[in-house]
């Protein structure tokens, strides 16, 4: 006779063992996408050398936090609060589905219901183009003139690390955000910059109030990765050191 003790034993043996072969297959997808793309050429990579760096997302928002003390904060994509909690802000809504922050809901569905105005935005949910594209877009209607969002992982270092969908293998997965990048490029009435920290922070100071995103959903629809290896010189890049003057502006 099997007791309760043996069958819970035998239970997460067999859940270990599925985790493992879907590891396993998970992999084995990476690596068949990734021989596909160097088989296309589609194999050039950047080094960022993030770690040489010393600066993340966490100095560049406490940066402008500290200059306006009394702003009210909205941080979407929480995960486990390691920027929410560092922020020593009076006004502070988390949005994240799955845990962390303070409103358990897809930024979707708070943007739907919410009336409230922020100072700082910051944004880190889904890194999905079209999900990046209306939390940017959200973003702008609900900050005060003068506000600032930013936004992180704008930087890919090489094609797997924006393929989508997501391959879930414990690799940097950065997304296709850096898509809204150059729809902020169109974009009238915004001061933007990507600072080279931290898989690269995209920073928008918003001058005009209403301001709309640009709209290259159709355009941007096809280019991947190839399009931001030929077109990336165009943003505006800027080094920590040179970002630091135009944050303390805030």
């Amino acid at each position: 006779m099997i007791d309760r003790k043996s069958t819970s034993v035998f239970a997460r043996a067999g859940r270990f063992a599925n985790a493992l072969i879907h590891n396993e297959r998970q992999q084995a997808w990476y690596h068949r996408v990734e021989r596909e793309y160097s088989r296309l050429g589609q194999d050039q990579k950047f080094d960022w050398n993030w770690k040489a760096t010393h600066y993340n997302r966490i100095a560049l928002l406490t940066t402008l936090a500290a200059r306006h003390p009394e702003s009210a904060y909205l941080e979407i994509g929480c995960f486990k609060n390691a920027l929410f909690d560092s922020l020593p802000l009076p006004v502070k809504v988390g949005v994240d589905p799955v845990q962390g922050g303070t409103v358990r809901a897809t930024s979707d569905e708070f943007f739907a219901s919410n009336t409230q105005k922020f100072d700082l935005i910051f944004i880190d949910g889904l890194h999905t183009y079209e999900q990046v594209h209306r939390d940017v877009a959200n973003s702008l209607k609900a900050i005060n003139p003068g506000g600032w969002i930013a936004m992180h992982d704008m930087l890919p270092g090489e094609v797997m690390e924006q393929h989508e969908p997501f391959i879930r293998t414990g690799r940097d997965w950065v997304g296709q955000g850096w898509k809204v990048a150059f729809e902020l490029l169109k974009t009238e009435g915004v001061d933007f910059k990507i600072v080279k920290i931290d898989h690269g922070v995209g920073v928008i100071r918003v001058i005009t109030p209403g301001t709309e995103l640009a709209d290259l959903s159709g355009p941007l629809n096809g280019p991947q990765f190839p399009y931001f290896c030929e077109n990336y010189t165009r943003l505006p890049l800027v080094t920590w050191d040179e970002a630091l003057p135009w944050l303390r502006t805030a």
